[in-house]
């Protein structure tokens, strides 16, 4: 078992890691698919890319390719990965205060579980035939491509409307498909409503809303974990919606990719 203390980079979970011989720093993200590597950090460690790309969507559908390598070594404490395949890109300035040399998807934790203890601010990975769940069980749906791992759950509405979210750390916010909103009671065009546009780094032109809703959403496994008046990004995008950390890490939270379950331990107001 190894338990270090994380910092955060907004709201994502950042932790130590060694790569090879470099000392570096990772976000944790469950939603990330595969684990990409900087290409600066790529290029100190002269990592050459196995000639294959894994082509990924973003949540509004944009198609976003990158090159991938095998990684000799990876360590986080004792919990050591050989020959990981990852991806290669620009992620800035590692040595930033808010930069990190990579983001560690969730097939690098394979056969083991690991904790997210927002109070004590600390991620523990032990060996999963170790682990006694000690809260609600939700069961995942694991969608596997080449090196992509993507964890999705059932969520319920307000309406009672049960619907498939990716389970994603590497968002705050509860997002939904804007075709969701009469589910949730809501009028885009009301003046509580935050609207805003933009433009992606793929050149495609978003429009984002935000508003606190009535009622309350919870994860269909375990409506113990119900979140009142969550606050909820619509959008238009591929998937029906996106459980975040806002809900998630209102409880210690156990991830166990190979076993296809999330666990969440411990009440808000322990937390």
């Amino acid at each position: 078992m190894t338990t270090v203390a994380f910092d955060r980079v907004q709201h994502l979970v950042r932790v130590p890691l060694t790569v090879g011989d470099v000392e570096c720093r990772f976000l944790v993200d469950t939603g990330i698919g595969i684990t990409v590597l900087s290409s600066a950090l790529a290029d100190r460690l002269d990592l050459a890319t196995t000639g294959q790309t894994f082509v990924g969507r973003r949540m509004s559908g944009q198609e976003l390719e990158v090159p991938l390598v095998r990684v000799p070594r990876m360590a986080f404490g004792d919990h050591v990965v050989e020959g990981h395949l990852a991806g290669i890109a620009d992620l800035g300035d590692a040595n930033d205060p808010a930069g990190f040399a990579g983001i560690l998807g969730p097939a690098f934790f394979e056969e083991h579980v690991v904790t997210t203890d927002p109070r004590a601010a600390t991620l523990t990975v032990q060996p999963r035939d170790r682990y006694q769940p000690d809260g609600a069980v939700v069961p995942l749906d694991v969608r596997r491509e080449s090196a992509s791992v993507d964890p999705f759950a059932q969520l319920v509405l307000p309406s009672g409307r049960e619907i498939t979210v990716e389970v994603d750390t590497g968002s705050d916010s509860l997002i939904l498909d804007t075709r969701f909103v009469a589910d949730c009671d809501v009028d885009l065009a009301a003046p509580d409503v935050t609207t805003r546009t933009g433009t992606d780094e793929t050149g495609y032109e978003w429009t984002r809303h935000w508003v606190t809703i009535a009622g309350s959403v919870h994860l269909a496994a375990a409506p113990e974990t119900a979140q009142k008046a969550p606050r909820v990004q619509f959008q238009e995008i591929i998937h029906d919606g996106l459980v975040g950390a806002g809900y998630l890490e209102r409880h210690r939270m156990t991830f166990d990719v190979t076993g296809a379950r999330l666990v969440l331990g411990g009440s808000e107001t322990e937390l």
